[in-house]
């Protein structure tokens, strides 16, 4: 049975994860393994019941990791802009054959959408926020004691 699960995880990770176009949440969050990656791993070191209680917790943690990026990616959408045409269209006349009155409309685009993206924090930010955070409790709890 174990072995028919970590070939079931298999399958998943060569056929069916890249196509369904999106990571692991918790991956994507924290820049560890993946939640399937995860899974074979758990299973093939304490056994199918063993593993699935891993795994269960994993899941878990991947759930909380997606609400939270789906709350911010969602308010992020709405500012991106991301349905306004590239500033470096031509606009010129004779490149711009396919552009029927897209032209006209480019003065009112805004073009500070590369700025937007890179408001976010990077990851070693995140790290490093979180790692301040940690310290912090740890020096409250050493005050309380």
């Amino acid at each position: 049975m174990t072995r028919i699960a970590l070939l079931a995880i298999r399958l998943y990770q060569r056929w069916i994860s890249p196509t369904k176009g999106f990571s692991c949440a918790y991956r994507v969050h924290t820049g560890r393994s993946g939640c399937s990656e995860l899974g074979y791993r758990a299973i093939r070191r304490y056994g199918l019941l063993g593993g699935a209680d891993v795994l269960n917790v994993r899941l878990a943690l991947c759930s909380d990791c997606h609400a939270e990026r789906k709350a911010i990616s969602s308010k992020r959408r709405a500012q991106l802009g991301s349905c306004d045409p590239p500033c470096d269209i031509p606009c010129d006349g004779k490149d711009a054959r396919c552009l029927d009155g897209l032209c006209d409309c480019l003065d009112c685009v805004d073009c500070d959408w590369k700025k937007k993206t890179n408001d976010r924090p990077t990851r070693q930010q995140r790290r490093d926020h979180r790692q301040q955070v940690r310290e912090q409790r740890t020096r409250e709890k050493q005050r309380e004691a």
